[in-house]
């Protein structure tokens, strides 16, 4: 019950940020930084749903790059957003991530 608290308070965080028009500041920004932004959230997300509910990683898979693409298709609304395919990639390779981590730390125990 916990983990499914945790995994929904966290997933409304990231639906605000991803979805809150930040103001730019003008100075030149890190390259990609907000690819890497993308991808952690995700990492962090697929963590707490697969801890929160016991689906397989191809349906988590699905699920967190249905909700990633439902965020983008929203910033192509939103004022001062706009969707970017590879913010979409990764999301789902945020996902893909803690999969294969998770995998590969169960081989090792």
């Amino acid at each position: 019950m916990l983990a499914r608290v945790i995994f929904f308070v966290l997933l409304s965080i990231a639906t605000f940020l991803f979805l809150w028009q930040f103001p730019g500041s003008g100075a030149p920004g890190i390259p990609y930084l907000d690819k890497l932004v993308h991808f952690v959230i995700f990492f962090v997300l697929a963590l707490t749903f697969h801890r929160a509910f016991a689906l397989s990683a191809k349906l988590s898979l699905l699920f967190l790059a249905c909700y990633g693409l439902l965020i983008e298709v929203a910033q192509a609304y939103a004022p001062g957003r706009g969707a970017d395919v590879y913010d979409w990639l990764a999301d789902a390779s945020g996902v893909i991530a803690y999969f294969i981590w998770h995998h590969l730390r169960k081989k090792m125990h």
